[in-house]
């Protein structure tokens, strides 16, 4: 599994991106809802990326940075700035948002070893979400900047690779699910696995 990303010229083009679709259901799902999105790029900018859900009434009673959303309905993006499959204990960043556009942000090597980001790059994610009647939200960009921080890489082109993943959950029982992109090995909840990543390439 493969996702192309295409380099934008305005974030109004993300709309003109290919849908990914979050729908393999693993574990224990009491809920299943649809969930997909779009990611492209941002040239000096960094990745922009957009998911939407299909739930009418998402639950959303955490509003703090930081705060442990997935025990509410949240929406999620792991990356891995990495040209080869990453492995479980390499760097990894995690972005997790609920309806209220609260957002746990974190890096590091492996699920235990993990650090938030600082408040100056919290906010240069410009995360944002949004309420419809169907269905809800969030629009995030990964900055490159941040991308340099931890990986040393300062530009992006065609052909360039990493690996990715994108998540729908909630660990709250009433509506308890786990739904990935790309769907992982593990027999019990884990989103942090790497190796389980999808490819995505720049076109």
């Amino acid at each position: 599994m493969e996702y192309p990303v295409h380099i934008l010229q305005t974030p109004e083009q993300l709309t003109d991106c290919p849908l990914f679709y979050i729908d393999h259901f693993q574990w224990n799902c009491v809920v299943h809802p649809q969930a997909c999105g779009r990611m492209g790029y941002l040239p000096d900018r960094g990745f922009l990326v957009h998911m939407e859900c299909v739930e009418t009434d998402p639950k959303r009673e955490y509003t703090e940075p930081q705060s442990a959303v997935y025990r509410d309905s949240a929406l999620e993006a792991f990356f891995a700035f990495t040209p080869y499959q990453p492995k479980d204990e390499d760097m990894y960043l995690n972005f997790e948002v609920n309806a209220n556009g609260a957002m746990l942000a974190k890096y590091g090597r492996g699920r235990k070893n993990r650090q938030v980001l600082s408040d100056a790059f919290y906010r240069a994610c410009q995360c944002r979400a949004a309420i419809l009647e169907y269905r809800w939200q969030v629009e995030l960009l990964i900055p490159l900047t941040l991308i340099s921080d931890l990986y040393d890489i300062t530009s992006f082109t065609t052909g360039d690779a990493f690996y990715c993943n994108f998540y729908k959950i909630s660990e709250s029982p009433e509506i308890e699910h786990y739904a990935a992109f790309h769907p992982l090995r593990s027999e019990t909840p884990n989103f942090h696995l790497p190796s389980d990543f999808a490819r995505a390439v720049l076109v």
